[in-house]
C-alpha cells in the first residue's frame, strides 16, 4: 500500500481507536483525561495527514500517483453481483485517495482538533463529558472514513454514521425537550433525503453494476440521458438533506441545540460538508438538466438563509442560516459548473465558520449560556480576544480582501458571471442572469448581517449589567480561536495552494480515467469550462469568458463587503434603537416578523405535511377505536356467548341425558341379575319372534 494511503487509514482509524477507548475507559477516565485522550488522537491523526500530504506533493518522476499524476485507487470484491449471467462481477470496496482527499482531510482535522481543544475547556462541568468525547471521537471517524471511500456504497454506510452521530449530539442535552425534538427533527429529515439517495444508488447498480467512483465516471455515458438526469437529482436529493438546502433546510438552525463546539463541527467540516462532497465527486455524471436542478436549488437557498439570518435575535441561529446561505453558494457553484471555486469555498468557509462558532461558544459561556443579543453588548471590554477574532471571521466571510473567503467567493461569482454571459450568448431564458446578480445581492447582505451580530454582541452599553459583570474568557477557548483566526486570514491565498491542490485532482482524476477506457482523449472532468480553466496557454474562447465574467465581477462585487459594514455599523451603532424606529413601519414590522420566523417554513411545513398526517392519524384511531374495534370486539363477544350456550347445552342436556342413559344402564344390569328378570327377557325374545314372524307371512302372501 503507498505511503499517504497508509497515512490517510491510519488517520482515519485513530479516531475510531479513542472511541473505542473511551466507551470502554471514559466514565473512570472523566474530566479532563477523556478529553485530553479524544484531543491527543486526534491531533496525531491531523499529523498523519500532514505527512500524508508532504508524501503526495514529493513524489519521484516516476511514480503513477500524487499530485498533478494521479490517484491512489485500491479496490477489494465485496459482495458477488452481475448484470447478465455471462458476466459475473462483484461490488467492490477500497479507497480513493487524490489531491481533494488531501485538502479535505487537513481541513476537517485542522477543524477538528480545534474543537477538541475549545471543547476541553466548554464542557469541563457538564456531568456527561466522557460521554461527549466518545461522541465526538465516532464523529470524526465516520467523517474521514466517508471522505476517503471508494464507492457510492461505502460512502452510504459513512453518511448514515455521521447521521447517526448527529442525532446523537444535536440531542447530547436529551432532559430539554426542545433538544431531543431538535436531534429527532434533524434525523428524519436527512432519512427523507437519503431515501432518494438510496434509489439512485440502486439505479446505479443495476445499470452499471458497481459505484466506484472511477467506473461511475468512465460508464456513466452507457445510460440514457434521461435516466442519467433521474439518478443525479435522486442522488442530489441526500446532499439536500445533509447540506440543509431548500426545502430540507429547517433541521439545521434547530440543531443549535446541540453543544456549540458540535455546532462549529456540523455546520464547517463534517455533516454538512458532506452533501457537498458527494455532489461534487458525482459532478462528472452530472447531466446539464441535473446541473441546472442543483443550480436552482442552491440559488433558493443562499437567497432565504441570508434574508433569514437578517432578523433573527439568536446569536447561534444566525450563524446557523448564515451557513445554509454559504451552502447554497457552494452548491451554486457546482450547478453554474464551478467545480473547483465550490470545493475551494467549502475549505475556507471551514476555517472562518468554525471560527465564528467557537467564538459565538466563548460569548455564550462568559454569558452564563445566554444566547439572545437582547442581553449582549459591550461584550469587547470583557472578552477581547473572542471579539477580535470573530472579526476575523466577519470579514473572511464578507469576502474582504486578503481574507480566506475573499478568494473562493470571488472565484463563484466570477463563474456565476461567466455562466450568466454564455447564457446570453446562447438565448437561453432571461432569468438566467439571476444566477449571477442574487447571489451578488447577497453578496451585499452578507458583511450587514454579520456586523450586526458583532455590533450587538459586542459594541456599545451593556443590556444585561449581571451577565456583563460576570463576563469571562480563558485560555483554553481563546487559543484555538488565534488558530482559526489565522487560518481565515490567509489559508485562500495563492501562496497556500488549497486552490491548486483541488485543481490537480481533476488531471489526476483524468489521467486514471483514460487508463480504463480504450478512448484515447476521455476525461472525467472538462479541462476547460465549465469544471476548470487553463491559465498558462494563450487565451481560449472559455478563457475569454472568464476574463469578461472577472470585470463583470469587479465592477459589482469590489466594495460589498465594505457597503455591507458601513450599512450595519450605522444601523445598530447605537444598538436596537435605529431598528426600533424602523419597525414602527408597518410594511418594515411585517417583513421583519415573516423573516424573524423563518418565512414560516415551520408553520407551512406543518399546515401542509405533518398537519395532514396528525388528521390522517387521529382518522385512523377513530376508525380503529369506534369501528374496527367495536366490530372486533361484537364478534368475539359473540362467539364468547355461542360458547356459553354450548357450554350450558353440554352441561344441562348432553351430560344429563348421558346421566340418564347411565342410570337406565345400570338399572337394565341390575334387573337382567334377577330371576324375575330373566323370565320376563325369555317372553319379551319370544313376543319379538312371534311379531317378526307374524310380519313375513304378511309380506309372503302379499306377493
Amino acid at each position: 500500500m503507498p505511503l499517504p494511503s497508509t497515512l490517510l487509514l491510519l488517520a482515519t482509524l485513530l479516531p475510531l481507536g479513542s472511541f473505542t477507548l473511551l466507551l470502554f475507559t471514559g466514565k473512570r477516565l472523566s474530566y479532563p483525561l477523556a478529553g485530553i485522550v479524544a484531543t491527543a488522537f486526534i491531533i496525531a491523526s491531523f499529523a498523519c495527514t500532514i505527512a500524508a500530504m508532504i508524501a503526495w506533493l514529493n513524489v519521484t518522476p516516476a511514480s503513477v500517483w500524487g499530485a498533478g499524476k494521479g490517484p491512489i485507487f485500491l479496490s477489494l470484491p465485496w459482495l458477488p453481483f452481475s448484470l447478465t449471467p455471462n458476466h459475473p462481477s462483484s461490488l467492490t470496496v477500497g479507497i480513493y485517495l487524490d489531491s481533494l482527499t488531501i485538502a479535505l482531510f487537513a481541513m476537517v482535522t485542522t477543524v477538528a482538533a480545534a474543537v477538541h481543544v475549545f471543547s476541553i475547556g466548554y464542557m469541563r462541568h457538564d456531568p456527561r463529558f466522557h460521554r461527549y468525547f466518545t461522541y465526538l471521537s465516532l464523529f470524526c471517524f465516520s467523517m474521514l472514513a466517508l471522505l476517503l471511500s471508494s464507492t457510492l456504497i461505502e460512502l452510504l454506510v459513512f453518511w448514515e454514521l455521521v447521521g447517526l452521530c448527529s442525532y446523537l449530539l444535536i440531542g447530547f442535552w436529551f432532559e430539554k425537550r426542545s433538544a431531543a425534538n431538535a436531534s429527532l427533527k434533524a434525523f428524519l429529515t436527512n432519512r427523507l433525503g437519503d431515501l432518494g439517495f438510496l434509489i439512485g444508488i440502486s439505479l446505479l447498480i443495476s445499470h452499471l453494476g458497481n459505484t466506484s467512483f472511477p467506473h461511475l465516471w468512465t460508464s456513466a455515458t452507457e445510460i440514457s440521458p434521461n435516466t442519467l438526469t433521474l439518478i443525479g437529482i435522486l442522488l442530489f436529493t441526500g446532499a439536500i438533506a445533509k447540506s440543509a438546502q431548500f426545502p430540507l433546510h429547517t433541521w439545521l438552525p434547530d440543531a443549535m441545540e446541540a453543544p456549540t463546539p458540535i455546532s462549529a463541527l456540523i455546520h464547517a467540516a463534517t455533516m454538512v460538508a458532506a452533501g457537498v462532497y458527494l455532489t461534487a465527486r458525482l459532478f462528472p455524471i452530472l447531466t446539464p438538466d441535473a446541473k441546472l436542478f442543483i443550480a436552482i436549488i442552491g440559488l433558493i437557498t443562499l437567497t432565504i438563509g441570508a434574508l433569514i439570518a437578517t432578523a433573527q435575535t439568536d446569536i447561534k441561529r444566525i450563524l446557523a442560516y448564515s451557513t445554509i446561505s454559504q451552502l447554497g453558494y457552494m452548491m451554486l457553484a457546482i450547478g453554474v459548473g464551478s467545480w473547483v471555486g465550490a470545493l475551494f469555498h467549502l475549505i475556507t468557509h471551514a476555517f472562518f465558520k468554525s471560527l465564528l462558532f467557537l467564538a459565538a461558544g466563548s460569548v455564550i459561556h462568559a454569558a452564563g449560556h445566554e444566547q439572545e443579543l437582547s442581553h449582549f453588548g459591550g461584550l469587547a471590554r470583557k472578552i477581547p480576544v473572542t471579539a477580535a477574532t470573530f472579526a476575523i471571521a466577519l470579514l473572511a466571510m464578507s469576502g474582504a480582501p486578503f481574507f480566506a473567503g475573499y478568494y473562493s467567493k470571488e472565484l463563484i461569482l466570477t463563474h456565476a458571471a461567466s455562466f450568466s454571459l454564455l447564457s446570453a450568448s446562447q438565448s437561453a431564458p432571461r432569468w438566467y442572469a439571476l444566477f449571477f446578480y442574487l447571489p451578488v445581492a447577497i453578496a451585499y447582505l452578507t458583511p450587514f448581517y454579520m456586523t450586526r451580530c458583532w455590533m450587538l454582541t459586542f459594541h456599545g452599553r451593556p443590556r444585561n449589567l449581571h451577565l456583563f459583570a460576570r463576563a469571562r474568557e480563558t485560555w483554553i477557548l481563546y487559543v484555538p480561536l488565534i488558530l482559526l483566526a489565522v487560518l481565515s486570514t490567509w489559508v485562500g491565498a495563492k501562496g497556500i495552494g488549497i486552490r491548486e491542490l483541488i485543481e490537480r485532482s481533476i488531471t489526476e482524476s483524468n489521467a486514471y480515467c483514460q487508463s480504463l477506457t480504450s478512448h484515447p482523449n476521455f476525461s472525467a472532468f472538462s479541462t476547460a469550462w465549465p469544471a476548470n480553466l487553463p491559465i498558462d496557454q494563450d487565451l481560449t474562447p472559455s478563457q475569454q469568458l472568464m476574463e469578461q465574467g472577472h470585470m463583470l465581477t469587479q465592477t459589482r462585487v469590489a466594495y460589498a463587503w465594505l457597503a455591507g459594514i458601513l450599512l450595519g455599523i450605522l444601523l445598530y451603532l447605537r444598538g436596537f434603537l435605529i431598528p426600533n424606529l424602523l419597525l414602527k413601519f408597518p410594511p418594515l414590522r411585517w417583513l421583519h416578523i415573516w423573516l424573524y420566523r423563518a418565512m414560516y417554513f415551520d408553520e407551512l411545513y406543518h399546515l401542509f405535511l405533518v398537519g395532514p398526517v396528525l388528521i390522517a392519524s387521529h382518522l385512523a384511531n377513530f376508525l380503529d377505536t369506534h369501528v374496527i374495534d367495536p366490530i372486533v370486539n361484537l364478534t368475539a363477544t359473540s362467539i364468547r356467548s355461542l360458547a356459553n350456550l354450548a357450554s350450558l347445552n353440554d352441561e344441562f342436556v348432553i351430560d344429563a341425558s348421558a346421566t340418564g342413559i347411565a342410570h337406565l344402564s345400570q338399572n337394565l344390569g341390575s334387573l337382567s341379575r334377577s330371576p324375575q328378570t330373566g323370565r320376563i327377557r325369555t317372553y319379551i325374545l319370544l313376543l319379538f319372534t312371534l311379531l317378526t314372524l307374524a310380519i313375513a307371512s304378511t309380506i309372503l302372501l302379499l306377493y
